[in-house]
């Protein structure tokens, strides 16, 4: 198995043309951005790359895109969002995964029908079962109407392909609460799937993060790892902090759309989107460029 990621991987966004096509050149572009910048992984068709939207087809392009650039000159696992609300799907494009050689899959929780926590635990072990692949549990809440319980969390974890948690809810209390039944000697590797807490997550014992900020920002981003790693603990603080402003203007309106506004900014495609999305407002897209700009400070100076 490629080994799990520890500091930070980007959610990737998936930039479109004007009549909703894949933009492959500035996909290109974006993903040797991120590889050139030293990023630890990149997350394919997750909710930031639009991939609810996109065609199994379209997935597996760009993943075998993403695998190409990535080459043997880095060593930075590529994942691919797999999940879905109909858990035949989630095992196919799953399977699907492997089989075109992503090193993990990120499976979110059904959303729309949900289930319980039984439910859960039967969805997951059923993709776990059919699709030899390592598998990141996702628990976005705000996204799916549900949540993985710490409990279920655990169970799920017995299986030897579910190596992995993204918790978006940024929530600590969760966090401490998994810690605590995973026990200290698990290997169960845990990402924040929430930029703002990032800092947070780390010092209550989180292994990394999959980032939207990181699009941007990808250098800045992971010093706040560095530093925290080599316990520099206050400037990790310190740049979490100064980030924080930029992070919260890239969730100021449905994300990613804010997102596109400053990679348009950035060079790397325009802010096109498929149905139901549609670009930010005037003020939105002002304001998450003057924060981003803001940054830069931290990003050139790395």
């Amino acid at each position: 198995m490629t080994k799990l990621f520890s500091g930070v991987a980007t959610a990737l966004a998936t930039p479109m043309l004007a009549n909703g096509d894949i933009d492959f050149k500035a996909y290109e572009n974006l993903v040797k951005f991120q590889l050139e910048s030293g990023i630890n992984g990149l997350v394919v068709s997750g909710t930031t790359g639009e991939g609810s939207t996109l065609t199994i087809d379209e997935k597996l392009e760009l993943l075998k895109m993403t695998l190409a650039l990535r080459g043997d000159k880095y060593d930075c696992p590529v994942i691919l969002g797999t999940g879905a609300n109909n858990t035949k799907s989630a095992i196919q494009q799953t399977i699907l995964a492997k089989e075109n050689g992503a090193d993990f899959a990120l499976v979110v929780t059904p959303y729309y029908n949900k289930t319980s926590q039984q439910g859960l635990i039967a969805h997951y072990y059923a993709i776990a079962d059919a699709a030899d692949i390592p598998i990141i549990l996702y628990n976005v809440p705000g996204r799916t109407g549900m949540t993985i319980q710490p409990e279920t969390v655990v169970e799920l974890s017995k299986h030897k392909n579910i190596v992995a948690l993204k918790d978006a809810t940024g929530d600590m209390k969760y966090l401490s609460k998994l810690k605590a039944l995973l026990g200290e000697d698990s290997d169960f590797v845990l990402y924040s799937g929430d930029d703002g807490t990032f800092f947070d997550f780390l010092t209550h014992g989180g292994n990394g993060v999959i980032s939207v900020v990181s699009n941007c920002t990808p250098k800045t981003f992971i010093n706040v790892f560095k530093q925290y790693n080599n316990g520099n603990i206050v400037d990790s603080r310190n740049l979490q902090n100064a980030l924080n402003p930029f992070i919260s203007a890239l969730f100021s309106d449905v994300s990613p759309t804010p997102l596109k506004a400053v990679l348009k900014y950035m060079g790397y495609g325009d802010e096109n989107f498929r149905l139901p999305l549609i670009p930010t407002n005037e003020k939105v897209r002002n304001n998450v460029i003057a924060e981003y700009n803001s940054c830069l400070k931290h990003e050139n100076n790395l």
